[in-house]
């Protein structure tokens, strides 16, 4: 079963032991616009930075809480 949905919104992890720099794409933001089932365990997430789709592995993804709308009533 996938880790992710289309339409949660993930952060990239930071890889360690990455040379020279660190990972320049760590801690960027996008939304899953794909759940890939040949490989099993991808997932194509639409950045917000650059608005590319980029493949990723669900392990390299972190997904984000969803914003939270407190309604009043009325």
């Amino acid at each position: 079963m996938p880790k992710f949905n289309v339409g949660d919104r993930v952060k990239v992890l930071d890889k360690p032991n990455w040379p020279d720099g660190g990972y320049k794409i760590a801690n960027w933001e996008g939304t899953i616009v794909q759940v890939v089932e040949d490989p099993a365990g991808y997932v194509m997430m639409k950045d917000d930075k650059t608005g590319y789709d980029m493949l990723f592995h669900e392990k390299e993804l972190e997904l984000l809480q969803p914003e939270t709308v407190l309604i009043s009533p009325k």
